[in-house]
């Protein structure tokens, strides 16, 4: 074979070296899924700081019954969703 045309040795542990990152990278990504779960809880949890800020500065008696069912409801909604993974 002529000179310059094979691959060397070192183009293949190149590539090797490549093609580990790469699974590294993907297995530490979490899926779509999980990440469209992730989103969901963060955005319920802030829907739900919210409610509570609010309740906090309401005084009307019928705008504090609104807000608390509301919270129920996001607390219920939050309950039946996945608990978040814990990073070990």
């Amino acid at each position: 074979m002529a000179r310059g045309w094979g691959r060397s040795e070192e183009d293949l542990g190149a590539e090797k070296e490549h093609a580990r990152e790469a699974a590294e990278k993907s297995a530490a990504r979490p899926s779509r899924a999980r990440a469209e779960d992730l989103s969901r809880r963060r955005s319920l949890e802030l829907s739900l700081a919210r409610i509570e800020d609010l309740l906090a500065n309401t005084e009307n008696p019928d705008r504090r019954r609104a807000l608390e069912t509301a919270k129920a409801e996001l607390r219920e909604r939050l309950d039946s969703l996945e608990p978040p993974a814990t990073r070990s």
